[in-house]
C-alpha cells in the first residue's frame, strides 16, 4: 500500500502539469468589432487554414465559422468592407483582403439572434458597397435581394418578425443585365410550419424559405435554379 501511495504522488505533478498544456498551434490572427458584431480570426499553422468566426454581443447567441486556405505567408486582414441597415436588419461585409475572402453577415439586433454568414471569393477592389435592390414582405416573413457589384454576387437575406429571431442567408453569382423583383409564387401551412416559395427572376434563382408560427423562431433557407 505504501508502495502505491508513493507511485500516486509521484504521478499527481504530471496530471497537474497536463492539465495546464496549452497548444500555440491554433493562434488568434485577427480580431474586428463593428457595432455589436465581433469577429476573431483564428489560424491553424499545421493546416495552413484559416477562419473567420462571428458572434454578436449579446444574451443567447451562438457563433457561425467559416474556414478557408492561407494564401502565401501567414496572416489576415480582415476588415468591414460595406454596412447597411434595413429597419431592424443590419448587413454587413467582412473582408480578408490577404486571402481574397468576404463574407455577407446578416443578423437582427434584438436579444437572442445570431448571425447568419455566407462565405465567398472576393478578388475584386471596385464599386466597393452592398445594395438592397430588391424587397418583399409576406405576412411576418422579410425578405431582401442584395447586390454586391464589387464580387458579381447576389445574396437574398431572410428573416422573420418576431423577438429572438435569427436571419438565413444565401449568395449566388449575380447574372449579368438580369431584371426582376423578387416574388412569392406559393405558399403552404401546415400546422406551425409555413414554407415559402421566393423567386429570383432576375438570377434565375428559386428559394424555399421554412420558419415556425411562434416567438424565436428563425427562417430556413434552401435555394436552386430556376427557369
Amino acid at each position: 500500500m505504501k508502495r502505491l501511495m508513493g507511485l500516486f504522488a509521484c504521478l499527481v505533478p504530471l496530471f497537474a502539469a497536463a492539465g495546464e498544456f496549452s497548444s500555440t498551434l491554433v493562434v488568434q490572427t485577427g480580431f474586428l468589432r463593428e457595432g455589436d458584431l465581433i469577429v476573431r480570426n483564428i489560424t491553424d499553422l499545421v493546416a495552413k487554414k484559416t477562419c473567420m468566426t462571428f458572434y454578436i454581443r449579446t444574451a443567447g447567441t451562438s457563433p457561425i465559422t467559416d474556414c478557408y486556405e492561407v494564401v502565401g505567408e501567414f496572416g489576415a486582414d480582415v476588415r468591414q468592407a460595406a454596412h447597411l441597415k434595413e429597419g431592424e436588419l443590419v448587413i454587413r461585409k467582412v473582408e480578408d483582403g490577404k486571402n481574397n475572402r468576404a463574407c455577407l453577415v446578416a443578423y437582427v439586433s434584438t436579444p437572442g439572434t445570431s448571425p447568419a454568414v455566407h462565405c465567398y471569393p472576393s478578388t475584386h477592389r471596385f464599386k466597393e458597397g452592398l445594395q438592397v435592390d430588391s424587397h418583399l414582405r409576406e405576412g411576418d416573413l422579410d425578405v431582401h435581394r442584395i447586390s454586391d457589384a464589387s464580387a458579381g454576387t447576389t445574396c437574398l437575406v431572410a428573416f422573420v418578425k418576431t423577438e429572438g429571431t435569427a436571419p438565413s442567408t444565401f449568395c449566388y453569382p449575380t447574372t449579368p443585365q438580369g431584371v426582376g423583383p423578387l416574388r412569392q409564387e406559393h405558399e403552404l401551412k401546415e400546422g406551425d410550419l409555413i414554407v415559402r416559395k421566393i423567386t429570383d427572376g432576375a438570377n434565375n434563382k428559386a428559394c424555399l424559405v421554412s420558419y415556425v408560427s411562434t416567438i424565436g423562431t428563425s427562417s430556413r433557407m434552401f435555394c436552386f435554379d430556376y427557369r
